[in-house]
């Protein structure tokens, strides 16, 4: 699914934040060139006299709407606008009222764009924990046995002496454990859209087209096949 851009704004006063917003189509497109994935950007410019009834028309009931106004209610109703400017990207509402200045909307929408186009990234497995070894303890040190003390003297006159043992002392050597190798991974990039000019092949491109409904909020058709807008089939 293309990312859905969709930017409610008032003519004579919101030009900056549209062309920052163009701006950021055109770098993505030109980004990920031969993607098959793309991004469309709609501006709903709406007169400064007409603010003021388009907003008060949001609280009537259906049938006292105007009839000049009654698309850009329901997409306004559609979207959960209730003040103006209003930027829409993918259904999720992004700004509304009062706008940051152009340069931080430029930045997010970049963000927002760039989010939905690239693939989830692969999680991270866990890394092992080698089981801590606990050091051996040295032996205890050998006492070497008592030393007889010389039997009397024999009638010659030698002298005998009881051998001393000594005692074997063994080294214990200590492994360190080894640690196994971090895997690393690497997801791939995407590397491109299009933009999508005129009118849309397919409903659900279309910012008149009521998901919620399934109709259509330009001409009331009831969408049985997105896939075959009736405005394309004369």
């Amino acid at each position: 699914m293309p990312v859905m851009i969709k930017f409610y704004m008032v003519v004579g006063r919101d030009e900056a934040y549209e062309n920052a917003i163009r701006s950021v189509v055109t770098e993505v497109r030109e980004k990920f060139k031969g993607s098959e994935r793309n991004v469309n950007a709609t501006f709903i410019r709406i007169k400064p006299e007409a603010v003021d009834a388009a907003l008060n028309a949001l609280n009537m009931p259906e049938n006292q709407v105007p009839q000049n106004l009654i698309y850009l209610v329901k997409s306004m109703k559609q979207d959960g606008v209730t003040s103006l400017p209003a930027l829409i990207i993918n259904g999720r509402k992004i700004y509304e009222g009062q706008l940051p200045p152009p340069d931080v909307v430029k930045q997010t929408v970049m963000d927002e764009v760039v989010t939905a186009l690239s693939p989830p990234q692969a999680p991270q497995p866990a890394q092992p924990v080698a089981p801590i070894q606990q050091p051996t303890p040295p032996p205890p040190p050998s006492t070497p046995p008592p030393v007889q003390p010389p039997p009397p003297p024999p009638p010659p006159p030698i002298e005998t002496k009881q051998p001393v043992e000594t005692a074997k002392t063994e080294a214990v050597a200590i492994e360190k454990p080894q640690l196994p190798p971090i895997p690393t991974a690497q997801a791939p990039l995407p590397s491109g859209v299009k933009i999508v000019v005129g009118r849309p092949s397919d409903c659900r491109e279309c910012i008149y087209y009521g998901a919620n409904t399934g109709t259509c909020l330009l001409f009331g058709y009831k969408i049985v096949d997105p896939t075959r807008p009736p405005c394309k089939s004369s």
